[in-house]
């Protein structure tokens, strides 16, 4: 009786374990912004501030 409730106890955790790994493997990621999303960046390779060469 013993080990039966030991096996069912160890089955709930797994099986708690296995449901919160897929809800955070679902979970949505934040957006991440590069370089070609950012149209002052663009701007900027393109019209070089004269102000900033060294």
């Amino acid at each position: 009786m013993q080990y039966l409730l030991l096996v069912l106890i160890l089955a709930g955790l797994a099986y708690a374990a296995w449901r919160l790994m897929r809800a955070s493997a679902s979970a949505p990621r934040p957006k991440i912004v590069g370089p070609d999303d950012d149209p002052d960046f663009l701007r900027r390779l393109n019209h070089p501030d004269p102000d900033s060469r060294t």
